[in-house]
């Protein structure tokens, strides 16, 4: 089955609601997904986090990958949202992992 990165580069809430749907549809079919947070995109996890965005852990995607320019503090994130860090050195790398990337800006 094809692994699938879904990354969001804008703090639009719209752009957000988009990304996290699409995620979630993936998911929800058992295929293997995972939501990519970049620069301002990450905002949207402090400022008004979803219990949407826990529902990606339910459904075993992997953890939502965060990747800014400027340091990010991942335990400031509610406990219920799993994620992890990357860095804007390893991101090209981290996506030739997936078979396809849809891009959200």
């Amino acid at each position: 089955m094809k692994k699938i990165a879904i990354v969001q580069s804008s703090n639009n809430p719209d752009t957000a609601t988009e990304a996290l749907d699409v995620a979630l549809a993936l998911a929800s079919f058992d295929t293997p997904v995972q939501l990519i947070l970049i620069d301002d995109a990450a905002d949207v996890l402090l400022s008004s986090p979803s219990k949407r965005y826990a529902m990606l852990d339910l459904l075993d995607a992997e953890p939502i990958a965060i990747c800014a320019s400027q340091e990010f503090d991942v335990d400031a994130l509610p406990v219920n949202i799993e994620a992890i860090g990357i860095t804007e050195e390893e991101l090209k790398q981290y996506l030739n992992q997936f078979d396809e990337v849809l891009q959200f800006s």
